[in-house]
């Protein structure tokens, strides 16, 4: 069988036309590729949602859909808190402290704004630290730290329990209830709670006779004795001076004389501030010395 060859003029032309090859040419583009296959379709995506939203009542729909399913899945049974458990607290500071808390349960842990709880807890005066947190099984767990009294502060029209630190714990209406704690009183007493606690323990050895502290003028201390008796400290080391008080009343009994004041404002001279019938006494013993010597003298 022969062959039959086909004319030049009449074979296909194996190139492409102009408009394919400009078109084959803009697809090897990467930024018209992205357009193609990802621009247009986002575009088209964003114009209908668009188009969507921009209807109040549909808009009003899609939120009232999407808060009925949010309310649907925090009130499920496993995100309900039903219990209150309060530890660490006596009973008095627990009823404060349901007292304090705005919380009806049962209520849902979303609606639980746990640091403004832990927030709440602190404000109370007894709470000195806080752990709010939930437990499974539905129980919203308050762990406190009671501060402990340390001193008493004795104001014009209440008394004041003031922990170590000077924060205070609790407000007395009758000296009485202070029951075993140091007194202290004075203006400015309560700012300076850790120094009046070293003098307190400083005084141990008289702790038997020891009535409390009083801050003078804001600025130093007066340790208070019974019998109406008191110790003047000066504004710098008070401790050293308390510390010679108590060496000299271990060496002549000065506490146990007619003595109503020590002061040792004036670190290198104490002086005795004598009772009034020891001044009388005295200034008598002076007058017949006078006397006898004038005698004399004659």
């Amino acid at each position: 069988m022969r062959s039959v060859k086909v004319p030049a003029a009449e074979r296909a032309d194996p190139a492409p036309s102009r408009w394919r090859y400009r078109w084959e040419r803009l697809w090897l583009t990467p930024l018209f590729r992205s357009l193609i296959r990802t621009g247009i379709p986002s575009l088209t995506v964003v114009a209908v949602f668009t188009w969507y939203i921009n209807d109040d009542a549909r808009v009003a729909a899609i939120l009232d859909g999407w808060s009925a399913f949010v309310k649907e899945v925090q009130n499920r049974p496993e995100f309900v808190v039903s219990e209150l458990q309060v530890e660490g607290a006596s009973e008095e500071l627990r009823s404060d402290i349901e007292e304090a808390l705005p919380i009806d349960l049962p209520l849902s842990q979303f609606q639980l704004d746990i640091e403004n709880l832990r927030a709440l807890l602190l404000d109370l005066d007894p709470v000195e630290t806080a752990e709010v947190r939930i437990r499974t099984g539905g129980v919203l767990l308050l762990k406190v730290t009671e501060r402990d009294p340390a001193v008493a502060w004795r104001r014009p029209r209440a008394v004041e329990l003031l922990d170590a630190t000077g924060h205070r714990v609790a407000t007395l209406d009758d000296l009485s209830e202070v029951g075993s704690l140091p007194l202290i009183a004075g203006e400015g007493a309560d700012r300076q709670v850790p120094e009046a606690l070293a003098l307190i323990e400083a005084a141990a050895p008289i702790a038997d006779r020891l009535v409390g502290l009083t801050r003078v003028g804001n600025r130093r201390w007066d340790v208070i004795l019974t019998g109406d008796r008191r110790i003047a400290l000066p504004e710098e080391a008070p401790a050293a001076a308390l510390d010679r008080a108590l060496a000299m009343h271990a060496a002549k009994d000065v506490l146990n004389r007619d003595v109503t004041v020590v002061d040792l404002r004036l670190p290198h001279r104490p002086v005795l501030r004598l009772s009034e019938p020891a001044r009388t006494e005295l200034r008598q013993i002076r007058d017949l010395e006078r006397l006898s010597y004038a005698e004399r003298k004659e």
